[in-house]
């Protein structure tokens, strides 16, 4: 049984419809409204997976303002909406303060609270989890902001997901959502995140390793000492927790190969594949064409064809699709706690 799969990209289509998209697609969290005095209608564009209780999805939008009120609070279910912002940013009222969010930043948005912001062209990536994965965060105790060691955190684990994503089959989404609530539970839930266990240790250095080797795919050279260096952390400690993993430069070449193939199967890329191989790394085309093929038995053009046909033949996921979600997660969860 495959992943379900959200596409809503407005790119391309009729303004009306496009903002009727982004609107139906938003419905159960916001209202998207034009800037103040602007009259053009805001649009967007997702692309994501829903993982049982969770959805995860790459998500960018031009400027706009998103509403929240009390209507809306009290018609949909109570979840919790972590927005790592890649690029842009908005400023304006969540989980209960005022709070001004930029790249690299994640935004905690308590969705039991009224949402009011002025949002700059953004991209983002989204996981949406209910709050039922966080019994002991009750409203009114999450904070918009994190301090910087749990933002990087929290930042590298969306990342992670987003990126697994497209490749998790149905047997893992019980184990993803699992991993994921126990790390959010972990994250959230101690006052001194610095007194964790020696195995969530080497587990967080693992992923702050992870985003350093995809912030720095581009470094032809991408070595052992510049990640203990960046990292603050001894070689013995990298080669551990990357031994599981076929040691640390098998798996920097596997970032790079999964990233090329991410990138090809993203329907918002426009590189050229030449400037994408060399934007993540490959010093030599030659060399990252025989990388590609025997990695994944076809050519990377073979396969950026391949994508681009399936998505001629790829429709706009309905919004009832992620709507009929809300529903799901919330019955769910009221039967739960009955």
């Amino acid at each position: 049984m495959a992943v379900p799969r959200l596409y809503y990209v407005t790119t391309g289509l009729d303004a009306d419809i496009a903002f009727a998209t982004w609107s139906a697609v938003l419905s159960p969290l916001f209202e998207p409204r034009p800037w103040a005095r602007s009259k053009i209608l805001p649009t967007g564009s997702a692309n994501g997976a829903i993982l049982g209780d969770m959805i995860i999805a790459k998500v960018a939008f031009e400027p706009q303002m998103f509403v929240r009120d009390a209507e809306r609070i009290a018609a949909t279910p109570d979840h919790i909406l972590l927005h790592l912002y890649l690029s842009g940013g908005f400023n304006g009222l969540i989980s209960g303060e005022q709070a001004s969010i930029g790249p690299g930043k994640v935004a905690v948005i308590d969705l039991a609270h009224e949402v009011r912001t002025r949002a700059f062209a953004s991209n983002t990536l989204s996981l949406v989890v209910p709050r039922t994965m966080l019994p002991d965060m009750a409203p009114g105790t999450l904070k918009a902001r994190l301090d910087p060691p749990r933002n990087e955190l929290l930042a590298a684990h969306i990342r992670s997901l987003q990126e697994r994503s497209s490749q998790i089959s149905e047997d893992e989404i019980a184990s993803t959502v699992s991993d994921t609530a126990d790390f959010l539970r972990r994250l959230f839930g101690h006052a001194d995140f610095t007194s964790r266990n020696a195995q969530d240790a080497d587990d967080d250095f693992l992923s702050l390793a992870q985003t350093a080797i995809r912030d720095n795919l581009a470094i032809g050279k991408l070595s052992p000492d510049f990640l203990a260096e960046k990292l603050g952390i001894s070689r013995a400690t990298l080669y551990r927790v990357f031994a599981p993993h076929g040691g640390i430069m098998r798996y920097v070449q596997e970032r790079r190969l999964i990233a090329v193939r991410a990138a090809l199967s993203d329907p918002l890329e426009t590189r050229k594949l030449s400037r994408i191989a060399a934007d993540l790394g490959f010093n030599s085309e030659a060399h990252f064409s025989r990388a590609f093929r025997q990695r994944f038995d076809m050519t990377a053009t073979e396969y950026r064809q391949e994508q681009i046909e399936a998505s001629k033949q790829t429709q706009l996921t309905s919004p009832e699709v992620v709507n009929r979600w809300w529903v799901d997660v919330a019955t769910t969860a009221r039967s739960a706690s009955a």
